[in-house]
């Protein structure tokens, strides 16, 4: 074999495995993510707390909820750009690579205050907020947790550099703030939102 040939087999022989790589993250983020949107439902289920009509109750101030990345501790669903997302804790790599993630030290679902998440848009982990520019002011957020379901109305977008922190500062209301990278992952989009 000619080392031109050899050269030539070598490269195709790593594009694939880079391609599969990215593959296999993805399926397996996919298949995380789903497996905790199936045990936090059913965890809503055991619990018989959770109810349809429990709608806008506030969250309870304790909040008690499980620090583990591997279990969610709300679910969220934005129509308009076709996402239902479990919602960790945390808001590290780990997390985010299988989940929604939610930045510890803000409000709970239905809280006064912000409660604030962040998530990925590109393909190899997840692309939960692909779309999220797409969100537009009075778009519905829907959150539930074990205290009910929640309902945020987008109330503005904006862009703001990576090491703008001001975004997670705490509310007087009730409200939601979505980080997300903007395409290329240089800087960062901010969805804000009020609790109905």
């Amino acid at each position: 074999m000619n080392k031109k040939k050899l050269t030539g087999t070598l490269l195709i022989v790593i594009g694939i495995l880079i391609i599969s790589s990215a593959i296999f993250m993805r399926i397996s983020s996919n298949k995380k993510q789903k497996d905790m949107i199936a045990r936090f439902e059913e965890t809503l289920r055991d619990m018989g707390e959770y109810d349809e009509n429990n709608e806008g109750k506030e969250s309870s101030p304790s909040g008690e909820h499980n620090k583990e990345s591997d279990n969610a501790i709300a679910m969220m669903i934005i129509p308009k750009i076709n996402v239902t997302a479990a919602v960790a804790e945390g808001s590290d790599m780990e997390t985010l690579k299988s989940a929604v993630g939610h930045f510890e030290g803000t409000a709970l679902p239905g809280q006064k205050g912000n409660f604030a998440v962040a998530g990925h848009r590109n393909y190899t982990y997840s692309e939960y907020f692909k779309r999220a520019d797409e969100l537009e002011n009075g778009d519905e957020i829907i959150v539930r947790n074990k205290d009910g379901e929640f309902k945020y109305n987008v109330t503005g977008k904006k862009i703001v550099e990576p090491e703008d922190v001001g975004v997670l500062d705490e509310t007087e209301d009730a409200t939601l703030t979505i980080v997300t990278c903007t395409p290329g992952a240089t800087k960062r989009l901010i969805i804000n939102g009020k609790l109905e």
